[in-house]
């Protein structure tokens, strides 16, 4: 055992100093609510969370809550909520008299820390995380004259700043219990899909090394010990989400309690792995590598519920992105990322997606075999027999999930996986061919599955138009869709939405979206409402059997995705032996590259759009015209980031993607040019800045020799973006004006291109 601590020892003592990483994130907050919330509906605090837990921490802001981490940040399925004002806070008392304390709280990556001082007194105070379900706090007491020591807390009442706990979720009841050797908080059961789900056996468990006395009154408990002089003790706190989870993790916390150091060691020899590849990056871009592996890591959940493996979520602190909530298209940029310092993790973030995959024998929807869902969730469907609210079959996602799993396997070399993942792969590429290539010619569509939100029982799309009087008239029948396309009116159609969802690329300007307001500004300069209408069409199979929808038209970010797609399970295949595989993915790549330059490039604007699908194809085999009406997108650089276009039209691109009346903002390429009838700097993807299309941006540029301008555009969004280099939690979107911070914070694919810039470029200064 001595050997052992000795070990343990200098472990810690030669682990680099990290005190440069203090406070990467401000982790401080004392939530006087259950659902505190932002002007955006998201958490205002940022606790930490770690190794995959389903509960965080946070530092506290007064002096009055020091010896506690307030909060009890639980994730409760889907939704992020705090139990109490505080928990566990500890009092010194000395002789019957309360000693207050002063001190500093600060956080480190993937841990907690706070030093308090009194008259005779000194207590530290280190937590970290040691498991799945379970966080350790190391307390320190240095005195030399005996102490009471006294724990408290109370739960919360509010569930916001109206509404009390009790009259919003009456069968909550949150309440203390004392258990041998701890205390812990019981919750009732609640199933509201849109706001708390909890099982009925949901507990937040406190334990201790400590022998302590407890008394419990109402919302508040006290737990007292004494102790005769210097003392180190460990509390461990775990958050299940049921009984079944608590009798598994029980052996595995009892085993922490017997042997802390242990854990608490190979928590911080994690986090040193994580940060290890720090040093090959410029000094000046180290902080945003460090606050964006924090982030990702925060946003970690382990297995549970519906979702088969672990997975990175878009945001715990976010209103609709927290729990274990599985988006492709935010799982492939994730898992990229994070195979540069967490592999398995990103590993087990792509087995959650294709663990969703639609299979041939599927009971709800066998015509989408090969499809990787919208969105996965702790709780399935009403229709595959769950009660939630949030898992989605309406749509799919851009097919750069091989860009992602050979990312993986170069980190793991794990031939055996690749052959695992390689027909899942190849089952996903024939969907998007079988279900959204309405004009079969290879080039794929987006569009919407068949589902409840886009059609009737019998297949008929739902769309909704407004009649002579303005009253909105609900309807069914593409034939009737298209009669009133021709009447020039603006439409409400499900089937749009779903097809935006699907491209990542929420209502954008190139799927006809525009404000009412842009839309009246732009026909009195002379334009048509027809440019910003869509059309669909019915896909069938070779039986004749409907199986979905796409939008005529098609689009070239999605064509240019599946081009490296093409190229990477070509790259595989040969990996795997596979020759004749090889072969023709290679073709298939190089037919589409040419067929994307031919058809999809404008010259007279020099930039890629999507192109229209005609009633007639045009003379050169283009499915149709470019649609340049709806101005220019990031759509027009993914030719550029799959490594597709010419030299001739990527400098071409460049001159479009610098201009400062274009795309070269402060908080440089907005989801729409300035140009853009459809651009507004506060609109989703009609204006905001979202990381993802800037990486893919300055990458695409470095691909055609131009790295020194991707320098200097990387330098402007360092420079301009609110709090990026500062404390602030990493954003979903920026202002591309003011660099203003929008949308949920402490989002992950926006931390795992931020990490991708840290370690990929070299940041010019401005």
């Amino acid at each position: 055992m001595r050997h052992a601590l000795l070990l343990i020892c200098c472990f810690l003592l030669s682990l680099p100093a990290l005190a440069q990483w203090h406070n990467v994130i401000d982790r401080r907050g004392e939530p006087s609510v259950a659902r505190p919330a932002d002007k955006y509906g998201h958490s205002p605090y940022n606790p930490l969370f770690d190794n995959g837990a389903w509960h965080g921490h946070l530092l506290p802001t007064s002096d009055a809550e020091l010896g506690g981490f307030p909060g009890a940040a639980v994730v409760t399925e889907e939704y992020l909520l705090y139990l109490s004002k505080r928990i566990d806070r500890l009092q010194v008392w000395r002789a019957g008299v309360h000693v207050p304390v002063t001190g500093k709280v600060w956080s480190e990556p993937g841990l907690l820390r706070q030093s308090l001082t009194a008259e005779g007194v000194r207590v530290e105070l280190s937590l970290r995380f040691v498991s799945p379900r379970s966080s350790l706090l190391k307390t320190e007491v240095f005195t030399d004259t005996p102490l009471e020591l006294r724990f408290d807390g109370e739960l919360q009442q509010q569930w916001d700043q109206q509404t009390s706990l009790a009259k919003a979720f009456p069968t909550l009841q949150l309440a203390w219990q004392a258990v041998p050797k701890g205390l812990d908080i019981v919750m009732g059961q609640v199933r509201s899909p849109w706001q708390l789900l909890t099982s009925g056996t949901s507990r937040y468990q406190v334990r201790k090394t400590l022998a302590t006395t407890t008394q419990i009154q109402g919302a508040n408990y006290t737990q007292t010990a004494a102790i005769s002089g210097a003392a180190q003790f460990y509390t461990l706190y775990s958050y299940v989400h049921n009984q079944t989870e608590q009798q598994t993790y029980a052996p595995m916390q009892q085993a922490m309690l017997a042997r802390p150091d242990t854990y608490f060691a190979a928590s911080a020899k994690r986090w040193q792995g994580y940060l290890q590849r720090l040093d090959a990056m410029p000094a000046s871009q180290q902080r945003i590598a460090v606050k964006s592996i924090e982030t990702l890591i925060s946003n970690w959940r382990a297995q549970a519920g519906a979702v088969a493996y672990d997975t990175v979520t878009p945001s715990v602190t976010a209103r609709w992105f927290s729990g274990n909530l599985t988006w492709p298209w935010d799982s492939w940029k994730q898992a990229y990322a994070m195979s540069q310092f967490a592999p398995d993790i990103a590993k087990a973030n792509i087995e959650a997606v294709f663990a969703g995959q639609i299979q041939p024998n599927d009971p709800i929807r066998p015509q989408d075999a090969g499809m990787l869902p919208d969105l996965l969730a702790y709780n399935l469907s009403p229709e595959r027999g769950g009660d939630g609210g949030n898992w989605s079959e309406r749509n799919s996602k851009p097919s750069l999930a091989a860009w992602a799993v050979m990312a993986v396997y170069q980190a793991n070399q794990d031939k055996n996986w690749l052959s695992a993942m390689y027909p899942k792969l190849v089952a996903y590429r024939k969907w998007w061919l079988s279900n959204r290539d309405h004009n079969r010619n290879g080039v794929v569509e987006y569009g919407a599955t068949l589902d409840k939100a886009h059609n009737t029982n019998t297949g008929e799309l739902i769309f909704a138009y407004q009649d002579s009087h303005g009253n909105t008239v609900a309807a069914t029948g593409l034939k009737q869709y298209q009669q009133h396309l021709a009447l020039q009116q603006q439409l409400e159609i499900p089937a749009q939405t779903a097809a935006s969802w699907e491209s990542g690329r929420d209502d954008a300007a190139t799927f006809g979206f525009i404000s009412a307001e842009q839309l009246q500004k732009y026909l009195k300069q002379g334009g048509k409402a027809s440019d910003w209408q869509v059309n669909f069409g019915e896909n069938r199979n070779q039986d004749g059997v409907l199986v979905g929808y796409s939008l005529l038209q098609e689009s070239v970010d999605q064509a240019s995705y599946m081009v490296s797609d093409n190229r990477l399970l070509a790259a595989m295949a040969e990996i795997l032996g596979n020759q004749a595989d090889a072969a023709h993915f290679k073709h298939a790549a190089q037919k589409l590259s040419d067929y994307i330059n031919r058809c999809m490039f404008d010259k007279s604007s020099g930039f890629y759009y999507d192109i229209e699908i005609a009633a007639t194809p045009l003379a050169n085999g283009c499915a149709g015209r470019p649609l340049t009406a709806r101005g220019k997108g990031p759509e027009g650089w993914s030719p550029l980031f799959n490594q597709v276009a010419s030299a001739e039209q990527a400098a071409q691109v460049r001159k479009v993607m610098l201009s400062e009346q274009e795309f070269n903002t402060p908080v440089p390429f907005p989801t729409a040019a300035l140009s853009s009838p459809a651009f507004g700097p506060n609109i989703y993807w009609r204006g905001r800045v979202w990381l993802d299309q800037f990486y893919f941006a300055v990458v695409g540029l470095r691909h055609y020799g131009y790295e020194q301008d991707a320098n200097k555009l990387i330098g402007k969004l360092f420079k301009h973006a609110d709090g990026l280099l500062a404390q602030a939690p990493i954003r979903e979107n920026y202002h591309p004006f003011t660099g203003e911070q929008q949308g949920a914070p402490n989002f992950s694919w926006s931390a795992a291109h931020l990490y991708l810039l840290a370690s990929e470029f070299n940041a010019a200064n401005e």
